[in-house]
């Protein structure tokens, strides 16, 4: 059996802090929406436990928003603006 989507999210948020449902999916560029989906669920069900905070990143660029799940307690708005990141982060 392999890796769980919790896992891979759980795994992933260790370094930076966070990941975007861009890092969760197999090809940010070519996933299908259902994918997108069941990486946001993920995402949310590990809210519900507490073991991450939700956000919501919004690409300077385009305006675009993706979900994003973070450690509890990284404040993920100021740690972007801090580093003059591509992208805002409203708490979901």
């Amino acid at each position: 059996m392999g890796i769980s989507l919790e896992e891979i999210i759980m795994e992933r948020i260790t370094g930076p802090g966070w990941v975007a449902t861009r890092g969760v999916v197999r090809d940010p560029r070519s996933a299908s929406s259902a994918e997108i989906e069941e990486a946001e669920q993920a995402m949310k069900n590990l809210a519900e436990r507490g073991l991450v905070t939700l956000w919501r990143l919004i690409l300077e660029h385009d305006g675009s928003q993706m979900l994003a799940a973070a450690k509890p307690g990284l404040q993920l708005d100021k740690d972007l603006e801090e580093r003059g990141a591509w992208a805002k982060a409203e708490l979901y």
